[in-house]
């Protein structure tokens, strides 16, 4: 197996909520001790419900925002270090590409602005433009127009040819679908996949599309209430999860096959509960239909599931997911 290329250790970010007297201010645990690991060519599949902490994590990874402790290393190296350099190890593709391109540059400034910033000339930086835009699949044609004479595809292709030109190790991949039609979303999926084959790209992949997720990622990790609470090997998470969130997570995805219609159902209900102030036992207690008095006082650790398989549950492993009715309220 070889080496993490981005490895999150011990990993919070707390925000300050501004009520109270400053040495009693309550924060917002928005992560909460995650530790996860990339390897080089791997898609993590990030996963969980909005104001789960997939989003400030991923501005922690890139560096926008900085840890409260916690360490985030690439190759071996602590990116806040005086050591590490290499800012363009490391690049993102963000959920809406009309906000993130400059309404006022055209397509081809979008994308010399970034190479010349790192010393890139203007010829090799035509060059490198006209390579990258035939890999993304994207008409040189265009690149003389503005962001708002492009179809939203066209746009998150040249946010993603934006992203890959300093030829990055770790693509960011915020929700880069969620704004696309679905025929648009599988070439976009496609080429993301091509890219990473061609590239030796590793992907962080931030989706609530559990469907999408499935099809990219190599490794799964579950988020809930600023706390990983499953990770694993994709196939092992979607056919044998234990956690009883991810399970919830598994249960909103409608069946694509006639047999599997009559499964469980987990449905969720009630809100997440409030990430500030002090936090006993497990964070998804509270919605969860099989908690047990030790899961309100007891924080629970990783259990291990399997090979490359954790759950953050204290009976998992134990819960029998076949009983209840057919439609179950988490």
């Amino acid at each position: 197996m070889s080496e993490p290329l981005l490895e999150v250790s011990c990993l919070k970010k707390y925000f300050p909520t501004g009520r109270g007297l400053r040495k009693s201010r309550e924060f917002v645990r928005a992560v909460d001790d995650v530790s996860l690991v990339i390897r080089p060519g791997e898609t993590l599949g990030l996963v969980g419900e909005s104001g789960s902490g997939k989003t400030t994590l991923a501005k922690l990874i890139l560096g926008l925002l900085p840890p409260t402790e916690g360490t985030i290393r690439i190759d071996g190296t602590d990116i806040h270090s005086r050591a590490y350099r290499a800012r363009h190890d490391v690049d993102a593709v963000f959920q809406d590409p009309a906000s993130s391109l400059n309404p006022r540059a055209t397509v081809y400034r979008s994308l010399e602005r970034p190479l010349t910033v790192n010393g890139v000339s203007k010829s090799d930086a035509r060059e490198l433009i006209y390579e990258t835009v035939e890999k993304v699949n994207l008409r040189r044609e265009l690149l003389d127009r503005f962001p708002h004479e492009l179809s939203g595809g066209q746009q998150q292709r040249v946010s993603i040819a934006r992203a890959i030109m300093l030829r990055p190790k770790l693509l960011v991949l915020d929700e880069p679908t969620s704004a696309l039609d679905v025929s648009v979303q599988a070439q976009t999926l496609n080429e993301l996949l091509d890219l990473q084959e061609k590239f030796g790209l590793a992907y962080l992949f931030i989706t609530h599309n559990l469907s999408v997720v499935r099809y990219m990622s190599d490794r799964i990790c579950v988020m809930y209430g600023g706390k990983v609470m499953e990770t694993g090997e994709a196939e092992a998470v979607y056919g044998a999860c234990a956690h009883p969130y991810t399970l919830s997570l598994l249960s909103s995805v409608p069946p694509l096959h006639p047999r599997e219609r009559s499964r469980k159902k987990y449905l969720l209900s009630g809100d997440m509960p409030s990430l500030s102030g002090e936090q006993k036992g497990c964070r998804f207690a509270s919605r969860c239909s099989f908690a047990r008095e030790a899961c309100r006082t007891d924080e629970p650790a990783m259990k291990r599931m399997g090979a490359d398989h954790e759950a953050a549950c204290l009976y998992a492993g134990e819960l029998d997911f076949m009983k209840g009715s057919d439609e179950t309220d988490v």
